[in-house]
């Protein structure tokens, strides 16, 4: 694999910070320092990656190698040394759009860290020009957890008024059409963004910001969360993620609601999360965004969602959430 003799298999626990994310992959390269032919010395590197379902991972090792692992479900270490001026790297991609999370330690350093659908770290050994961590620091995203319960708010405010029902036959459920800010689709909706749903509503431009609520079935590729004990749940933040955007690596979210619910006489559970923006990230006078998701098991092989984005200009229109929530039935 282009690594020193002195490499070595080393065990180890996964560090307590990992326990929050699901499921996890530990890959590292650590050793008692040595010098190498080009008068740098060795280091120890680690990455920690983290998913909260399945990852295909690739490392770029020295010796030019790059060993693939698909659909990772379970942790895995691996210890190695890594020589000075050696390059490494690694990128992981979620399974159906989950989160992946990486960050990469050399002698014990953040050196990188980023979150995404597709993430990837990497650094040169002993070149510190190379090492990117994020502006934030030590960044830990908190995803909601199994059995943990973070019960929905009623916002307070007034709703907007409603003019009719939307109906979305391909997801099988309907419920309210709001009017006075809101509106049809906006042409500047993203068509990558967009084909997420099967119906989608926008806030009207002369509001300045983009909010919407649209629903859709989820995402084939998913359908692995939604199984055995707690798979509603597991499939609800499945596809919350596959709705998350993550523009900078001082990007955060943690998610603010977890619980089961009941609709129309179907189990399904909500899940809101709070996205952050840090100063790198591009989002104008946006801050943050709450996004709200109500997975629905619709008795079909796929559930329905019902999802709403609020920026944070647009918080009070928060009771819209909860009014949306409870006009949903099912075809």
């Amino acid at each position: 694999m282009g690594l020193s003799r002195q490499g070595r298999r080393l065990s180890g626990p996964v560090p307590r910070w990992v326990g929050g994310l699901g499921a996890f992959i530990l890959l590292g390269y650590a050793a008692v320092p040595a010098q190498h032919s080009n008068g740098l010395q060795s280091s120890e590197v680690t990455y920690e990656i983290g998913v909260t379902g399945r990852a295909d991972v690739e490392l770029t090792l020295p010796g030019a190698e790059h060993p693939q692992r698909t659909r990772i479900a379970a942790p895995l270490r691996r210890d190695f040394i890594v020589h000075g001026g050696d390059r490494v790297s690694v990128i992981a991609t979620g399974v159906g759009g989950v989160l992946v999370s990486c960050h990469l330690r050399i002698d014990g350093r953040l050196v990188a860290a980023n979150t995404g659908q597709s993430t990837g770290c990497g650094a040169t050994i002993g070149e510190p020009a190379t090492y990117v961590p994020s502006t934030s620091g030590e960044v830990f995203n908190v995803p909601a957890q199994l059995g943990g319960v973070m019960k929905l708010p009623r916002y307070s405010g007034r709703s907007s008024p409603v003019n009719g029902r939307l109906t979305d036959r391909a997801a099988g459920i309907s419920y309210a059409r709001l009017s006075g800010g809101w509106g049809p689709q906006s042409p500047d909706r993203g068509p990558t963004y967009a084909s997420k749903f099967t119906l989608l509503r926008d806030s009207r431009p002369e509001r300045g910001w983009l909010a919407m609520y649209g629903s859709g079935l989820m995402d084939p590729e998913l359908l692995y969360r939604y199984e055995g004990d707690g798979g509603l749940f597991q499939a609800a933040l499945a596809q919350q993620d596959a709705l998350t955007a993550i523009p900078s690596s001082d990007t955060t979210y943690r998610d603010m609601v977890s619980q089961p619910l009941t609709i129309d006489g179907r189990k399904a559970w909500v899940i809101t999360r709070w996205i952050g923006f840090g100063p790198k990230a591009s989002t104008a006078n946006i801050r943050s965004e709450l996004h709200t998701l109500v997975l629905i098991d619709i008795g079909r092989e796929r559930p329905a969602f019902l999802f709403v984005s609020m920026p944070d200009p647009s918080h009070d229109y928060l009771p819209d959430v909860n009014r949306l929530i409870s006009s949903i039935r099912v075809l």
